[in-house]
């Protein structure tokens, strides 16, 4: 028992001894001096950087008319504190950003982003959007979509006006008919085609169709006829034609106007579509390129004396050569025309999705021939293809 106690008193001891150290010691060291830059800074002083604040991303339309066009405006807030940076990516539909300067957004400020959508398919769901980019570290892209039902509660029988063919200095008739299923009367107050070159070749009349002339199910229509007047140019023609009305659940309406002008000059190959006036070359490979040879036929009287140039060509990488005229009969020429996609053009999509104009950026090529022809005097070839 004794030498247990003498253990327990001598680390006692030692214990006291060690504290009494240590705490000398630290007495002696010199206390730490905190300077401001040691100081974390509040919170209110951190700064945010741009930072993108959207409430809402998806909008749904409900139902909506086929043929109509809806809008609806999404607000972009900048809740940082420094410049916000906002451009339209891509877009499935009309997208319009509010007034911005050098597309910036200073802090604490918003606009809109302002999303049109025509229902330009058949009834049932759609969905449709635009990819925005911004310099938010944190949300560097932003989606914003529309959606909803396209229903027809009002129709235009046909929904289009096709010309299918039309000779040159010749006139054609186009007619749609557009009636309601719920209102008494139908109103085109207003019309508007997207191409103003095809629109100056095209006359419109709008007539009250009378009740023994109106489908079964309808209240009220009118019929629409369009007269195509055709130039010296040949080759397809492509507009939207956009009516306003009186209609409620369709107060806009779109409508496709398409045709194809043709003479006594023609292409022939086993690619080229003479209804649509398009070449379809299809996917290409940069490394191999692709030629294809065609022959432009000229008949008639004026075909012996009848000269033929390359006029224009687009996209340039395009190569475009006419060979020497070949006489096949008194009244039949042939030109030899050769289209290449040189090796080593640069990946691009040249082929126009449907309802899209095929001048558009990436629309379908286009070669444009000049001709003496008194009746003809320009060709026009859309080339559809893709280099991968």
């Amino acid at each position: 028992m004794k030498p247990f106690l003498s253990i327990v008193l001598f680390s006692a001891i030692v214990g006291v001894g060690l504290g009494s150290a240590l705490g000398y010691i630290e007495a002696r060291l010199p206390a730490k001096i905190v300077t401001e830059a040691d100081k974390p800074a509040p919170a209110s002083e951190a700064k945010l950087g741009p930072v993108a604040h959207v409430p809402e991303t998806t909008f749904n339309f409900d139902r909506i008319e086929r043929g109509t066009s809806m809008k609806h405006k999404f607000k972009i807030r900048n809740a940082g504190d420094l410049p916000l940076k906002v451009e339209v990516l891509t877009t499935t539909c009309k997208c319009t950003v509010g007034d911005l300067q050098k597309n910036e957004i200073g802090p604490g400020e918003e606009t809109d982003v302002e999303l049109e959508w025509t229902a330009k398919t058949p009834p049932g769901p759609f969905r449709h959007g635009a990819t925005l980019s911004t310099n938010d570290p944190n949300q560097s892209r932003i989606e914003l979509v529309v959606e909803g039902d396209v229903v027809e509660s009002n129709t235009l029988m046909p929904p289009d006006l096709l010309f299918n063919t039309v000779k040159t200095n010749s006139t054609k008739e186009a007619v749609s008919y557009l009636v309601s299923n719920l209102e008494d009367e139908v109103q085109v107050t207003k019309y508007e085609f997207s191409d103003p070159a095809v629109a100056k070749q095209i006359q419109l009349t709008v007539t009250p169709l009378e009740a023994k002339e109106l489908p079964k199910s309808a209240r009220s229509g009118v019929k629409i006829t369009a007269v195509y007047t055709a130039s010296k140019s040949i080759g397809p023609f492509f507009t939207w034609l956009t009516l306003e009305t009186n209609l409620k659940n369709a107060s806009k309406l779109t409508l496709p106007v398409t045709g194809n002008v043709v003479g006594d000059i023609s292409i022939f190959h086993p690619g080229w579509s003479p209804q649509q006036g398009v070449l379809r070359v299809g996917p290409v490979s940069s490394k191999e390129g692709k030629k294809l040879q065609l022959n432009v036929a000229i008949r008639g009287e004026h075909a012996p004396e009848t000269k033929l140039d390359v006029a224009s060509v687009d996209p340039e990488e395009l190569k475009v050569s006419l060979g020497e005229p070949k006489k096949m009969g008194d009244q039949l020429v042939h030109y030899p025309l050769t289209i290449e996609i040189p090796v080593g053009t640069k990946p691009m999509v040249r082929m126009a999705r449907p309802g899209e104009e095929a001048d558009s950026p990436h629309g379908d090529g286009v070669i444009v021939l000049k001709s003496t022809h008194p009746d003809t005097t320009e060709v026009r070839l859309l080339v559809r293809f893709s280099v991968e």
